[in-house]
């Protein structure tokens, strides 16, 4: 079986088990907070535009900016994030509308003013899907507006680089999570082994991820249709460089 066959759609079952457990119960909302403060002042987008989140999970970004008044529209394939998104939405009387569909399929025309991509999800697919979606993205827009991926790169990630860790993800109940990584050069992907331990067993997951380098990346944007670009370090608005925690890209069409 070649590589690329092997890790096909790896992201319909690992969003399925342990992954989607964790992913719908949430994360703390000063998190969330501090992310959309951040993805704001990096789009320097204007009140009341429209932001286009996906793929958006559970919808914790979504939501987050219709809280503040923009008019957000999340996608993801995974119906079960979305019917938790629009709860959330619905407990709040908020005005987030969510569409349950693949990414590189999104067919919206120039009806947004931003878009983003948060939390690692670029790079899911092989270079020619990639690019569709990062094209699709770009239709949507309108003519000036940007599109935030934020990531991880070559110079973010292999000075950081480590075959096996460990962390506690949950303390109530107590799982812990060992994450198995291997390299491969020939594609560019980082294939890992996601291993979670809890008092209930063991379950894995497995996940294929291309990491490109910052001029890989710039360079894929650009056949998509964007034509500049402003590089941060995630969190802090300060320029990316070797060695920098994550990358946030804004994407200018």
């Amino acid at each position: 079986m070649s590589n690329q066959n092997q890790h096909e759609n790896w992201w319909q079952s690992f969003f399925k088990g342990s992954w989607e457990a964790l992913q719908l119960e949430g994360y703390p909302p000063e998190r969330t907070r501090a992310e959309i403060d951040f993805a704001l002042a990096a789009l320097q987008v204007k009140a009341g535009s429209r932001i286009l989140d996906v793929p958006c999970g559970a919808g914790r970004h979504t939501n987050e900016l219709a809280r503040r008044g923009f008019r957000s529209t999340g996608v993801d394939f995974n119906s079960a994030a979305i019917a938790v998104a629009r709860d959330h939405a619905a407990a709040e009387s908020l005005s987030s509308d969510f569409l349950v569909g693949d990414m590189r399929e999104i067919d919206f025309i120039e009806e947004f003013d931003a878009a983003i991509c948060f939390f690692g999800s670029f790079g899911y697919f092989e270079d020619e899907d990639n690019l569709k979606y990062a094209s699709r993205v770009a239709r949507a827009l309108r003519p000036g507006g940007g599109f935030l991926i934020e990531t991880h790169v070559a110079e973010s990630l292999f000075p950081i680089y480590k075959q096996r860790s460990w962390l506690p993800v949950k303390e109530q109940p107590k799982i812990y999570m060992l994450e198995e990584r291997r390299f491969d050069i020939d594609t560019g992907r980082i294939q890992t082994t996601w291993t979670f331990a809890s008092s209930e067993g063991i379950s894995e997951s497995t996940s294929s991820i291309r990491v490109y380098t910052y001029r890989e990346l710039c360079g894929l944007l650009k056949q998509a249709g964007f034509s500049s670009f402003r590089a941060y370090e995630t969190g802090k608005l300060e320029p990316f460089a070797l060695g920098s925690s994550r990358l946030s890209l804004v994407a200018i069409k």
